[in-house]
């Protein structure tokens, strides 16, 4: 199975074109060297050790740290898991007012876009402020999300890392049912023509061996009213063997309209099964 295609739309992590602790420095010059803050650097290290540690395993990840970039990757991309931040207080593009809900936002964003192209992203919020806001984590849990608290531990990357394999064996589970299922409709088609078609054509080579009986005997008469006739042999009336003949072949022709008649209407029952089964696999995604 191909790796997972994460999408990590956070701002909290850090900028790859400078290293971590000129990061840390301008952000603490910045804001104010305090403990609060302090640990806010900490948590965008422990973001920017995800991203690292995600495609160390063979993920492949898209992380943003910017709102334009995250909307941008979900309109043009697709992926098979997007773990969202919910608060986007370090991206300065954003009015004040949409930085708290802008995580939400993006989870819209991709839920629309699933909708309009028949599919379903699995989403992670992740936020520190479940602990304190108990609603966040109530609210992502009825929008089939998974809530996960955030915080630089080492038991919240072994969650995240936890709930990511989850996803995976979940994704690949799904697939492997699906391909079970198109080769179970497979062998469902194969046992509707066998059943459907075999029958008919047993009953069929049945007739046709008791009509080459039926002509052979025919033909026989036919014959043998020809020699009678060359003969002038009078031990069997011409008019009882013509009738005779007669019989055969009459009795020929019914036999062959009316089983002619019950293999057709045999054959067309198993055609529309057939058309059925053929318009159900054309129309599974």
């Amino acid at each position: 199975m191909a790796a997972l295609h994460i999408l990590i739309a956070d701002d909290q992590i850090p900028p790859g074109e400078v290293s971590f602790e000129q990061f840390r420095k301008g952000l603490l010059a910045e804001h104010g060297d305090t403990p609060h803050n302090r640990a806010f650097a900490d948590q965008c290290k422990f973001m920017g050790e995800i991203v690292q540690e995600l495609r160390h395993f063979g993920y492949g990840v898209t992380a943003v740290r910017l709102y334009a970039d995250a909307v941008r990757k979900i309109s043009d991309e697709r992926f098979d898991l997007a773990i969202i931040d919910l608060g986007w207080f370090m991206d300065p593009s954003l009015p004040r007012d949409k930085v708290e809900a802008a995580g939400w936002d993006l989870c819209k964003l991709l839920d629309e876009n699933d909708a309009r192209n028949g599919r379903r992203t699995p989403q992670i919020v992740f936020s520190s402020h479940f602990p304190d806001r108990p609603e966040l984590s109530l609210r992502a849990a009825q929008e089939r999300k998974l809530p996960l608290f955030k915080e630089a531990t080492p038991t919240v990357r072994n969650s995240l890392m936890a709930a990511i394999g989850f996803v995976e064996a979940t994704l690949a589970a799904e697939r492997t049912d699906g391909a079970s299922s198109a080769g179970q409709f497979d062998r469902e088609l194969k046992n509707i023509l066998l059943t459907s078609f075999k029958e008919p054509l047993n009953d069929y080579r049945r007739w046709a061996l008791l009509t080459l009986v039926f002509v052979a005997l025919s033909v026989l008469m036919l014959a043998a009213g020809v020699v009678l006739a060359a003969t002038k042999t009078e031990r069997l009336p011409m008019a009882t063997l013509s009738s005779a003949t007669s019989l055969v072949s009459g009795t020929i022709s019914a036999l062959l309209y009316k089983r002619l008649a019950a293999s057709q209407k045999a054959m067309e029952s198993g055609r529309k099964q057939v058309l059925k089964l053929i318009q159900t696999l054309a129309e599974r995604p």
